[in-house]
């Protein structure tokens, strides 16, 4: 395997594959039925994510992409079938911003060895193409798993999550993890995500495992409870804020026990 990524199996036939020594600390998930498998997301391209899903498995693999940016879709252009929400579409054939890279592969940004013949001043996302276009309620078949496409839009209009209501798993891309939310860039929507929010709370009840795409994972479905009290919170002008300065300039950040959200 290669030393870039570190693969966990977090539920049967469910593998995490991290990036752990990278700042940005992307999570794709390898999900395998009898038939054939998904990949959630490629990462951020810096090593061969398709080499090691080979390894990993000898059913034929369609990329699931949770949404169009650069992290999770750095190894699209390896995959001969991917599949992304229609909202979004047309921006993997565009290539990222080169401002956003070279923020990204900074040195300071690695948190462990890069892998052998890796140089960050030659980094790039190289444009792909969609294959198969979601929607909300479409259905995922590998033969004994069935995934259900869930629209939740927020932090970038076509962010999906993938539901697999009998075994209780969520797969939430950006839309959840333990950290700080990006709901301050120019495709996203407060008021959306907001909505986004209340409707995965009220799922919480009904479900054993959250699967995010950054940080720790999983996640106990309780913390979906939380996230949806601390929209609400915002909205109503009772949560504190500080401001912060970032890459994108001055932003207002709230903090809540195990996650903030970022805001213009």
């Amino acid at each position: 395997m290669s030393e870039w990524f570190e693969v966990t199996e977090v539920a049967t036939d469910v593998l995490a594959i991290a990036e752990p020594n990278h700042w940005e600390q992307v999570i794709s998930y390898l999900i395998m039925g009898r038939e054939a498998a998904v990949l959630l997301d490629t990462g951020m391209g810096i090593a061969d994510i398709h080499e090691l899903v080979g390894r990993l498995t000898d059913k034929p693999v369609t990329v699931v992409n949770s949404h169009y940016h650069w992290d999770h879709i750095g190894d699209n252009h390896r995959f001969e079938h991917i599949a992304i929400h229609t909202a979004e579409a047309s921006l993997l054939e565009l290539p990222p911003p080169e401002g956003m890279l070279l923020e990204a592969m900074r040195p300071e940004n690695f948190w462990g060895p890069m892998p052998e013949g890796f140089n960050p001043t030659d980094y790039r996302v190289q444009p792909s193409k969609a294959d198969r276009l979601l929607r909300e309620g479409d259905v995922l078949g590998m033969g004994g798993r069935r995934l259900e496409v869930l629209h939740t839009p927020g932090h970038s209009q076509g962010s999906i999550c993938l539901l697999s209501e009998d075994e209780g798993m969520l797969f939430t891309g950006d839309t959840v993890y333990a950290g700080p939310l990006y709901a301050h860039f120019e495709e996203s929507d407060f008021q959306e995500y907001r909505e986004t929010m209340e409707r995965l709370s009220a799922m919480a009840g009904k479900l054993r495992l959250v699967l995010p795409s950054h940080n720790e994972t999983p996640l106990d479905p309780h913390i979906l409870v939380e996230m949806a009290e601390g929209f609400e919170q915002i909205a109503g002008g009772v949560a504190g804020w500080q401001r912060v300065q970032s890459q994108w300039g001055e932003l207002r950040r709230y903090d809540f026990e195990r996650f903030g959200v970022l805001l213009p």
